[in-house]
């Protein structure tokens, strides 16, 4: 079981390296009045093509150091997110989710810095979560293949 766990983070921190050798490939959706800018021109991030992950709802799509190869339900890659939540609120809402989207959890680390794996069919989540530097805070999803 050990080298299981130890196989599959492997496999996250490796796609996570790969993850970072290309340009982003993020596509926000247009907001209401048709367009896809918001303030000054600057692109709306959109969580709408991530239908196998849960985004919660009070957070924003950090575009600067997320990276994502793929669409639908075969993407994998790094999101990162700046969340109204808490840590501790965030743990609570992924321990929660993931499951409903499909997600079995392998394992989770809950201290300053929690870590949480899971995998689903021949993908694997690693979820890192932090506080944020005045509120909130910043969780981290790296999705990769497994093996």
């Amino acid at each position: 079981m050990r080298l299981r766990q130890y196989l599959i983070c492997a496999a996250a921190i490796a796609g996570l390296s790969l993850a970072g050798c290309s340009g982003n490939n993020l596509v926000p959706n247009t907001t209401s009045d048709g367009s896809n800018s918001g303030k000054g021109g600057q692109p709306v991030p959109s969580f709408t093509q991530f239908t196998d992950i849960p985004m919660p709802s009070n957070s924003s799509l950090d575009m600067d150091r997320s990276i994502i190869f793929g669409a639908s339900d075969a993407w994998h890659g790094r999101l990162v997110l700046n969340a109204g939540g808490s840590q501790a609120q965030m743990y609570d809402f992924y321990e929660r989710e993931m499951p409903n989207f499909g997600w079995s959890k392998v394992t989770v680390v809950r201290a300053d810095i929690s870590v949480m794996v899971y995998d689903r069919e021949n993908r694997v989540a690693t979820i890192k979560l932090t506080g944020g530097s005045f509120a909130g805070s910043v969780v981290d999803i790296t999705v990769s293949p497994k093996g």
